[in-house]
């Protein structure tokens, strides 16, 4: 009776350390970065340049949510960022900011609506599809500017990336933070949010109880282009400029983020808030290579152990957890 007692006990604890992976990765990381650094990593001027950071990333991470969940891929958000980064900078420089923000939102939807028609409708692999329609953003984005540098943006359009809220907290963070509670009610309080589960679970079941399946996958492409025009914003602000290459590679981050943030490759299961978690690994991780003056080269194969090691991670999560339930 004892041995089963403390069988159970560990078997919940376990089960506790695969769906909260990211939290302990996190604190584990956070400890060892301010103990390397000595104490520089909680110092407010590192904490806030951190925040900054991830809530991009925070951004692009709840847009891939909603794309895996509904069984989806999309590696096309690092060049659509910046596609629509270079447009919204662009936007900016002629019409009142609020017009321009919500001329960059219409712009990202878009190009998530092209993503996912084509995937969807076309029935051809995300994959594929994605990698071409990078290509494609990436190349109007260098088209718009001729490879150049957007700039000149207005005080309006710096307040969104670099502005503080009671003049203490970024805006920015305070951005993502708010979109994680709206998106966290979509997804476990609506039937579009259910929906969308349903979906990336079991697309056949779900098309059999009466969903719409392909138009919630192609709206899930729709909401990863929102999320990117939001990102897009906050990032043209941060850093008072739009680059045509600004956002190469943070599809990587995402990506890393969103399944060591505990929503699976397949699909059908949403951990909005693990995202969270699983973007401040990502940065917590990217600043203290930086603190500790590991050269880049080094931090790209960090990068990349890192994603492997999310991927091995989401899969014996999986595993784990269909031998429990069995």
């Amino acid at each position: 009776m004892e041995k089963d007692k403390k069988g159970g006990i560990q078997e919940k604890l376990a089960v506790f350390a695969l769906n909260n992976k990211a939290l302990l990765i996190l604190i584990v990381l956070m400890v060892i970065a301010n103990v390397i650094t000595s104490g520089l990593f909680f110092s407010y001027a590192n904490l806030s340049s951190v925040s900054r950071q991830v809530a991009v990333s925070m951004l692009l991470g709840f847009g891939f949510t909603v794309v895996l969940v509904s069984g989806g891929l999309d590696l096309s958000v690092g060049n659509m960022l910046s596609c629509v980064g270079v447009l919204y900078a662009l936007y900016s420089l002629e019409v009142p900011i609020a017009l321009a923000v919500i001329l960059a939102m219409a712009s990202g939807c878009a190009l998530g609506l092209v993503n996912g028609v084509i995937s969807i409708k076309l029935k051809l692999a995300p994959f594929i599809v994605t990698l071409a329609t990078a290509q494609i953003f990436k190349s109007i984005a260098y088209l718009l500017t001729n490879g150049k540098a957007v700039t000149g943006m207005s005080n309006a359009v710096k307040y969104i990336g670099q502005g503080l809220v009671a003049g203490t907290v970024p805006l920015s963070i305070v951005i993502a933070v708010v979109m994680c509670i709206i998106l966290a009610v979509i997804m476990y309080r609506t039937a579009y949010g259910r929906h969308v589960i349903a979906t990336g679970g079991n697309q056949e079941a779900a098309r059999v109880s009466g969903i719409n399946t392909q138009w919630i996958q192609i709206s899930a492409y729709v909401v990863m282009g929102f999320f990117v025009a939001m990102a897009s914003v906050v990032l043209t602000g941060r850093v008072a400029m739009a680059a045509p290459g600004a956002g190469e590679g943070m599809e990587m981050d995402a990506i890393a983020a969103v399944v060591i943030g505990g929503t699976p490759l397949s699909g059908g299961k949403a951990k909005v808030g693990g995202t969270i978690f699983g973007c401040l690994v990502m940065g917590v991780m990217n600043n203290l290579l930086n603190l500790a003056g590991v050269s880049s080269f080094w931090q790209w194969f960090a990068k990349g152990c890192i994603i492997i090691i999310a991927i091995i991670l989401d899969a014996q999560t999986e595993n784990f957890l269909k031998k429990r339930r069995a």
